[in-house]
């Protein structure tokens, strides 16, 4: 086989892969070819049944309203933030984010929530279609008719596909960058132009989940492979057609970068340090798997998938069409790479969420002909098509019951189920029907109490026990430059911020929104996403002024005092004060610098031994704490 880097001059082919056919030529063989209509039935099959699927299991997770109260403030001209006066980016996913706050400012009149569910439907069925008519294409050219997308029809028949598809996160939007990316790969190739648009949405990836910067890359190196061949039109150097997609799949990605760095002082979104997104926890990751695997048997479909694509390899392969194989592989090696990652990270807590991508991406290049389905890989392919109506029917995820209220507990949850229980709905997705949920309480309560703070008056509220009512009885003054009537910390900061509003401060226990607790160490592992839990210490030490004595369970004054001067200490001073600081050219440049030592920042959640971290001087030689 021939080079294919990017350098040096033209290099042919085998002529299985890169022979074009006439004008006349292709007219004659698109007449022998079958209509289209046939071939969108076959993709439609499993779009249907993943939106029926999705619809059955309509709902709007909790994590979804961190993203609605960003929104609530973005469009309320207060900025990017969960917090008012704070720049934090306690979302990891902006580029749904910003298509969300579009859609909402196009309809108004309708609820954010439903707006997120519709936007997940939309987004899965034409990731789906996407998908299909990828693998149709890239069939057809080969010659091979009345292509079926069999992969497909395995993830669409997973409940925790459903579950997703309509959270109101993310992850509808990643089976449509995965699809498209796939159907912008199949074209450039069948087409030798027009790779710098395919470029471009393959380099989208970071911008909807961070670790589908491992998915940009893989894509964008079958590209350049493809880009390489010859055969390209127009003609031109080899290194001239490799920078040019390069350059457009980094554009917009980059152009976040500089903003996040400008504007929120870091290297990467608050929640990839909360989450300690580098760490690794193989044993964990392996358990998550399992818990992914088992309760659908997927390994029986991907198994009895492995002939389909195999010989399909091994038989363009042996004829010498090496760049087609490689698309072929694509995104086998995506969705490879993107469940080692999750593995390696030690998994979510929420079932099936993270291995999603990569399910999603192994299964489509699994595709059958009907010239396969009359051999003996028609065995197989019944075998796949019982398990999926088995699958679709009555394979379901049920988690084991835990009397643990230790919210860092490790365990493995079915979050939809889990919130159903807790709201009464069988399908929860506004904020009306999680009122009835803990959550939902709390969030209204604070909103009550933010109402009947004077006017210039701050107060904080110190929670130390999250599964009892809160008291409102326990607050005590606050003084802070935040824009804040009232401060409380809580473990989850989804429906209660939202429902709280924006007058009262979330000091996030588990650090997805807290600048300071994002920069902790984790000490040992706990339930995967919550490991960085930091005290009330540290609200009280940034907030408080005192004014009455501790309350049982409240933080000690010791602990306050010494969460204090490690606040008064750089960097974690300079940080908050870079984060706070009117924005404008000078601060944004001065992020732009400091961003490098704020990302790699990290200290001790326990208050002594901040303290000694970040001042390494004895508290009596300490600074007082700017606040």
């Amino acid at each position: 086989m021939s080079r294919t880097a990017c350098s040096g001059g033209e290099t042919d082919l085998p002529a299985a892969s890169t022979s074009r056919l006439g004008p006349a030529a292709a007219a004659a063989d698109r007449s022998r070819r079958p209509s289209r209509l046939p071939g969108w039935w076959y993709v439609v099959v499993p779009t249907a049944i993943v939106l029926v699927g999705a619809w059955l299991y309509r709902w709007v997770d909790e994590d979804a309203f961190v993203n609605f109260r960003i929104i609530g403030n973005l469009v309320a001209g207060n900025g990017l933030v969960y917090n008012l006066g704070e720049r934090v980016e306690a979302g990891s996913d902006p580029l749904w984010l910003f298509s969300l706050t579009a859609l909402h400012e196009v309809l108004p009149f309708v609820a954010l929530e439903w707006l997120s569910v519709v936007l997940g439907l939309c987004c899965t069925g034409a990731g789906f279609l996407a998908g299909g008519r990828a693998v149709q294409r890239l069939g057809h050219s080969r010659h091979e008719t009345a292509v079926f997308p069999l992969g497909l029809l395995v993830v669409s028949v997973v409940a925790g596909v459903w579950e997703f598809a309509t959270s109101g996160l993310e992850m509808s939007m990643v089976f449509l960058w995965l699809g498209v990316c796939f159907l912008a790969l199949v074209r450039v190739e069948g087409r030798r132009s027009r790779a710098v648009p395919a470029a471009v949405v393959m380099g989208l990836g970071t911008l909807i989940r961070p670790e589908l910067a491992l998915g940009s890359v893989v894509f964008l190196a079958a590209l350049l492979v493809v880009v390489a061949a010859p055969g390209w039109s127009p003609a031109g150097g080899r290194l001239r057609r490799c920078i040019l997609p390069l350059g457009g799949a980094l554009a917009v990605p980059l152009a976040y970068q500089l903003f996040r760095m400008c504007y929120f002082a870091l290297l990467v979104p608050s929640t990839g340090l909360a989450k300690a997104a580098a760490s690794s926890w193989w044993t964990q990751g392996f358990t998550y798997l399992w818990n992914f695997a088992s309760p659908y048997a997927l390994w029986l479909p991907l198994l009895l998938a492995v002939p389909f694509v195999a010989l399909r390899v091994s038989d363009w392969w042996s004829r010498g069409d090496r760049i087609g194989v490689v698309v072929l592989v694509t995104p086998i090696v995506v969705g490879a790479a993107d469940v080692l990652y999750v593995v390696h990270l030690g998994g979510d807590y929420m079932h099936a969420r993270l291995l999603l991508p990569g399910f999603f991406a192994l299964c489509l290049p699994i595709f059958v002909t009907v010239r396969q389905a009359s051999t003996a890989l028609a065995l197989p392919l019944a075998a796949i098509v019982v398990w999926a109506v088995v699958c679709a029917g009555w394979m379901r995820f049920v988690p084991p019951t835990t009397s643990s209220l230790d919210p860092q507990a490790v365990f493995i949850s079915n979050e939809r189920n889990s919130w159903i229980t807790a709201t009464g709905h069988a399908h929860p997705v506004t904020a009306a029907d999680y009122r009835g949920a803990l959550s939902g309480k709390a969030g209204e309560l604070l909103d009550r109490l933010s109402h009947r703070v004077p006017h210039g008056k701050q107060v904080l509220l110190v929670v130390t026990n999250p599964f009892a009512p809160l008291d409102a009885l326990g607050t005590e003054p606050a003084r802070s430059a935040l824009p804040f009537t009232l401060a409380v910390n809580v473990p989850a900061i989804g429906v209660i911020g939202y429902l709280a509003g924006p007058d009262v401060y979330i000091f996030d226990a588990f650090s997805l929104a807290n600048p300071i607790g994002s920069h902790t160490t984790v000490t040992r592992h706990a339930r995967p996403g919550h490991e960085k839990y930091i005290g009330p210490a540290w609200m009280v030490a940034r907030f408080g002024v005192g004014g009455r004595p501790p309350a049982s369970g409240d933080p000690s004054a010791g602990s306050v005092a010494n969460a204090r001067s490690a606040l008064a200490c750089d960097p974690l001073r300079s940080y908050l004060g870079a984060i706070t600081a009117p924005m404008g050219v000078s601060q944004a440049i001065s992020n732009l610098g400091d961003s490098f030592r704020f990302t790699t920042m990290s200290f001790s959640a326990n208050p002594t031994l901040a303290a000694a971290q970040l001042c390494g001087a004895p508290s009596s030689h300490r600074p007082a704490a700017a606040r």
